[in-house]
């Protein structure tokens, strides 16, 4: 027995140095295990929260500068704007403002009148009361198409189209009808250079060698000609002003080009829809060989159509092309810019002045101290 019990006070001495090995151990494996889920970047002592708390505040920083570099503030008359999004579409060109970010613009707008449709277009880009603008732009509602809603402004309505705004313009709820409105600048020779050439074949086919001359010269004629329906159309169909009365005529003045000088910025309708402009050639093709024989209707008729599409493709380059000083189309441009925002009763010419001549409707572009830059 006491044999047993020595040995058993052995067994448990032995068994109580086992328990604090394993419990040594198990606390070793335990603190391991910890420290291996504790990467250096866990260990948080004052200089990493000083470095971590320096870094978000560079962050912040950087941050807040980047959307001030996505601001160009300026001030007029104890107002805010943010003019960011119109220095491509300045008529003055870019450079003309790039000068005045954080700067007061009393005194060169006082030194340089501006019009009612730029100071319109100007308010658009305020941060703040804009009352006068708002009353103008909630006569319609522009989260909805708007043709089926200009018939309704009435006599209000030549003064709404010729405020300009710079933002998108849906005319139908149809995407088909909407579709066909929208027409980007090279469709244009894609679909009229074909339709030139057909009537210069037609026109050779028809002519005999002798009269080849006398299609040239029709030919030519045709191209005059259309200067001459440029400006036609342009100012008596165009800039008819609809009676407020008649609201069938007030949406198809917008159609065809109102909605164009209510959003002069809108690229994809610079240039005519071909399907109105086919409606519109078939016209003029049947005026013609109704007056001329076949070859000769044919040969204008090539004229006029090489006329629309330099036309066409000009007033494209007036609105977006950056012309260089002392050119014709740096002129033209000028010219145009008046017209849609000084002058809309005159400078009805888009690829030439000559019918304004004739007519005394030209307009006068001011002297400038240096030329723009677009």
């Amino acid at each position: 027995m006491c044999v047993t019990g020595v040995l058993t006070l052995s067994n448990l001495c032995e068994l109580k140095n086992t328990v604090n090995i394993i419990s040594h151990d198990h606390n070793s494996v335990k603190l391991r295990n910890i420290n291996s889920f504790q990467s250096d970047d866990d260990v948080i002592d004052d200089d990493a929260i000083a470095k971590r708390s320096q870094d978000e505040r560079r962050r912040f920083v950087s941050d807040n500068e980047t959307k001030k570099e996505d601001k160009f503030i300026v001030k007029y008359k104890g107002r805010i704007y943010d003019i960011r999004a119109f220095l491509n579409n300045h008529p003055g060109g870019r450079k003309t403002l790039s000068s005045y970010k954080e700067k007061n613009l009393d005194r060169v707008l006082k030194e340089y009148p501006h019009s009612d449709a730029a100071l319109h277009l100007f308010n658009e880009y305020a941060l703040d009361n804009k009352i006068k603008y708002d009353e103008v732009e909630s006569l319609i509602d522009w989260n909805t198409p708007l043709l089926s809603q200009v018939g309704e402004l009435s006599d209000r309505y030549w003064q709404w189209v010729n405020l300009p705004v710079n933002r998108p313009i849906r005319l139908f709820r149809s995407d088909i009808l909407e579709f066909l409105t929208i027409t980007p600048w090279y469709l244009i020779p894609i679909v009229w250079i074909p339709i030139c050439a057909y009537f210069l074949y037609t026109g050779f086919s028809l002519s005999i060698t002798r009269q080849f001359p006398k299609g040239l010269l029709a030919f030519a004629g045709g191209v005059l000609l259309w200067t001459f329906e440029e400006y036609l159309l342009h100012r008596k169909l165009f800039h008819f002003r609809p009676p407020g009365n008649s609201k069938i005529l007030i949406t198809l003045h917008f159609l065809l080009h109102g909605l164009h000088h209510k959003a002069p910025f809108d690229g994809q309708r610079l240039v005519f829809p071909p399907v109105a402009g086919v409606i519109i050639a078939v016209g003029i093709w049947n005026l013609y060989i109704s007056i001329f024989p076949d070859f000769v209707a044919n040969f204008i008729s090539a004229g006029t159509v090489a006329g629309y599409l330099c036309y066409d493709l000009t007033h494209y380059y007036l609105h977006y092309g950056k012309p260089n000083a002392e050119t014709y189309f740096y002129d033209l441009k000028r010219y145009h810019n008046y017209h849609h925002f000084s002058h809309h009763d005159k400078g009805f010419g888009i690829s030439n002045k000559i019918w304004d001549y004739v007519f005394n409707t030209s307009i006068r572009l001011q002297q400038l101290a240096k030329p723009i830059e677009w």
